[in-house]
């Protein structure tokens, strides 16, 4: 998923500022639109610039903003890239030249290692080159997957050794009927790059994001699995749009449940929307309302106050009666919105020839992250 900006940064704010400078900065900015021709660009930008002032303006709510902020900064800390150094490399790769050489050769004939001195005692590991998770890890993944009609203060723990079959009652709440009713349809998408969230249009086909796929060509099988029956169908063929990013994807055999498609234009503002998705590799679903549309890249987004992250793209959009609406496709760092590319897009994707996964252009970019 793409990052955008906090709502403070929409304010032009940091997390230090006042009631007061959020008042002003909103006032300034609110002021600064109005002086612009109407549109639906400028309506949509100052619903944003709404949103943010009332979140950031109420204690409550600012609090919990701050704190999941926090807790996500701590858990990004918590999990640090592993640090590249040049230097001990060089060394390291200077004394096997001048101490071992026949390591030497048996290296030269590996692509790009990565050099370790294992213990004295302990003979070196071997490689491992899986082209997707093991079985067992998705599964633990899939039996570990709760859903939310809000975003959890903290991550769910997975149970050590579940024994009932996993999403059989995934919501609870007046919203339980229609969440259920669109998660039959959800799948998710993952590779030996990344993960996502696949709707299914037809039985053998998902709509999804095209960012979702493209990390995973020429990794290895692409699968679509079923998040109760944990059943897996490899996706052999992918028909995308160039300008929008909206793909859809043949998996012969998925025999899933298509989704109706709705009108996204029909929406009103305030229209009460919910999402689906595997967040961080977690079956998830929030209820939110539509905050407008925004033009990003040449493509239109629905704007909403659900909650979303990382591996939700390509998940699911629908409207009270179940509809389906959008595909969620991106959201700011902070997952206090998202956006989503609208039914409308995925139309028109359906027309679109299919070509073979492997011919897929593994460097797509989602609109979000191209400078046009």
């Amino acid at each position: 998923m793409a990052e955008k900006q906090s709502l403070y940064e929409i304010l032009g704010l940091t997390s230090k500022a006042s009631p007061e400078d959020i008042q002003e900065a909103f006032e300034k900015y609110r002021q600064a639109l109005e002086q612009e021709p109407d549109g639906e660009d400028r309506r949509n930008r100052l619903a944003i610039l709404r949103h943010a002032r009332e979140v950031l303006g109420d204690r409550r709510q600012r609090a919990g903003y701050d704190r999941r902020a926090r807790d996500r900064r701590q858990a990004e800390v918590r999990t640090p890239p592993p640090a590249r150094s040049l230097w001990p490399t060089l060394m390291i790769v200077l004394l096997a030249v001048a101490a071992y050489p026949a390591w030497l050769y048996i290296a030269a004939e590996k692509p790009a290692p990565r050099v370790q001195a294992p213990p004295a005692s302990a003979p070196p590991a071997a490689p491992k080159a899986e082209p997707l998770p093991r079985l067992e890890d998705i599964d633990a993944l899939l039996a570990s997957a709760p859903a939310h009609a809000t975003p959890p203060a903290t991550p769910a723990k997975a149970p050590a050794s579940p024994q009932q079959e996993p999403q059989r009652q995934l919501f609870g709440g007046p919203d339980a009927a229609i969440l259920a009713k669109f998660s039959e349809s959800t799948y998710l998408i993952i590779g030996a790059e990344g993960l996502g969230t696949g709707v299914v249009i037809e039985p053998d086909k998902l709509l999804t994001n095209c960012h979702v796929i493209a990390p995973n060509v020429l990794k290895g099988p692409i699968l679509a699995i079923n998040p109760a029956t944990r059943e897996r169908t490899r996706i052999t063929a992918a028909a995308f749009l160039v300008r929008e990013d909206a793909c859809v994807v043949h998996a012969p055999g998925l025999n899933g449940k298509p989704i109706a498609i709705g009108d996204a234009r029909q929406l009103a503002r305030g229209a009460r929307i919910f999402n689906i998705g595997f967040a961080e590799g977690r079956l998830m679903a929030s209820a939110g309302n539509l905050l407008g549309v925004i033009n990003r890249g040449w493509q239109d987004y629905l704007a909403s106050s659900n909650y979303c992250d990382h591996g939700v793209s390509g998940g699911p959009l629908v409207d009270e009666q179940g509809r389906l609406v959008g595909l969620t496709s991106g959201g700011p760092a902070d997952r206090s919105f998202c956006l989503s590319l609208t039914a409308e897009t995925a139309r028109t994707v359906l027309t679109q020839t299919p070509i073979a996964i492997d011919a897929f252009p593994p460097n797509y970019l989602s609109n979000l992250a191209r400078r046009w």
